[in-house]
């Protein structure tokens, strides 16, 4: 009788044209080898076993948070389970993950978006705690559509499977993405000072922050930038936008856009040309302030506006500025985290915030009802013996066991 072995061609060399280092040490180590012609990454019995214990992992994570493990195929099926049986099952009908392939697929309906959050969170928290990796978190994103955006994510390298833009804090270690909700207020410079006088002030050809800090002998942080777009009602008619930031602070249009559509009822939004400012708002451009802005205009400031103080913004008519601008006091547009996390914007420890890479291995987006009348989602809904119940926001999302286990194997912090 042949002595059986299990296959495990360890080699010293890695896989020609990759640079994910997750790859290269589970090739490295006999367990995966890597198909250049496809980008297929083929897992060994050694590797096998590795991937299998990640998805035992993810599945008693999610039964343990209350995901009926089921195997539909499709979400169509998931749905018809749900439909049919959600009332006489009530919450075991309501919540499924299902095994497909190398992903498990997620699917819960909630009466309400608290409820799905903290389902989210402790599906998060659950899985984290299962696979032992200090190194893996979950972080808040905005996503078209979605109410709240929760990823699975673990610092990587540039290249790197799932591999996308992020920042990670010196001081605390935390993590974001640049769409990623700031959730506080950053110190104001100046704070201590008292409100000056307001002053419109000349300043000729300074449509830029660069060029009004250098003509004004200013930091970038006590201004205030304007961005201006346009966005639809449910009428097709045009609205014009103004969006005022801290000028050291970037936009983030995907925040805006979520904002704007759940607080306005606007979608579509884009960028202004200057034929739409002239007709919209007039000859401003490069010159837009909160203060004296017409009241046609949608109008929200970013977090990092409130409460600042001596602050110049455009004042509204061409090659003028106005100084000394302070929130509340000169202008009190409604409030919303708009704002676009960028290399050296402040965490909530105080820390900068530092460009990195981050690995998506999952995520979890929980979708109102404004998803499922776009028929972007199944509204799960039944009629019980007090009435009618509807379950409009569904939790949705997968987690990648693949990319879990290559990045149990990368090199990255």
């Amino acid at each position: 009788m042949s002595e059986h072995k299990t296959l495990l061609p360890k080699t010293d060399n890695p896989p020609a044209k990759v640079k994910d280092s997750g790859i290269i040490n589970l090739v490295k180590a006999g367990k995966a080898v890597y198909n250049a012609k496809n980008g297929e990454l083929l897992f060994l019995p050694e590797g096998e076993l590795a991937l299998r214990e990640v998805k035992t992992v993810l599945g008693a994570s999610l039964s343990a948070e209350g995901f009926q493990r089921v195997d539909c195929a499709s979400d169509d099926a998931i749905f018809s389970v749900a439909e049919r049986f959600a009332r006489e099952w009530r919450e075991a009908a309501r919540s499924f993950c299902e095994e497909r392939g190398r992903e498990f697929r997620i699917i819960s309906w909630d009466a309400n978006a608290g409820s799905s959050f903290a389902k989210a969170e402790r599906a998060m928290k659950s899985i984290i705690s299962g696979l032992g990796e200090s190194a893996f978190v979950f972080v808040e994103d905005v996503a078209p559509d979605a109410e709240r955006t929760f990823v699975l994510a673990s610092r990587c390298e540039a290249g790197d499977v799932g591999g996308r833009a992020g920042f990670f804090c010196e001081s605390c270690g935390a993590l974001r993405f640049p769409d990623s909700p700031f959730g506080y207020t950053p110190r104001q410079p100046g704070a201590e000072e008292p409100e000056g006088v307001p002053e419109d002030v000349e300043t000729p050809m300074a449509n830029t922050i660069a060029e009004l800090c250098s003509q004004l002998s200013i930091d970038i942080s006590r201004t205030l930038k304007a961005m201006l777009y346009v966005a639809a009602d449910g009428d097709s008619k045009r609205h014009a936008v103004a969006s005022f930031v801290r000028g050291d602070y970037n936009l983030s249009m995907n925040k805006l856009a979520r904002w704007l559509e759940r607080e306005r009822g606007l979608t579509g939004l884009r960028s202004a040309d200057k034929a739409e400012l002239r007709e919209l708002i007039g000859e401003v451009a490069g010159y837009c302030g909160p203060v004296g802005m017409p009241s046609h205009v949608v109008t929200v400031g970013d977090l990092s506006l409130v409460g600042s103080k001596n602050t110049v913004a455009g004042a509204n008519r061409p090659g003028y500025h106005r100084k000394c601008c302070c929130h509340p006091r000169d202008f009190d547009p409604p409030i919303a985290d708009i704002a676009q996390a960028a290399a050296g914007t402040p965490c909530s420890c105080g820390g900068p915030y530092r460009a990195c890479f981050a690995r998506e291995l999952g995520r979890l987006a929980i979708i109102g009802l404004s998803g499922a009348e776009n028929g972007k989602v199944k509204k799960l809904s039944y009629r019980d013996r007090d009435g009618a119940h509807d379950f409009p926001f569904l939790l949705d999302g997968s987690f990648s066991a693949e990319r879990i286990t290559v990045a149990r194997h990368s090199d990255a912090p």
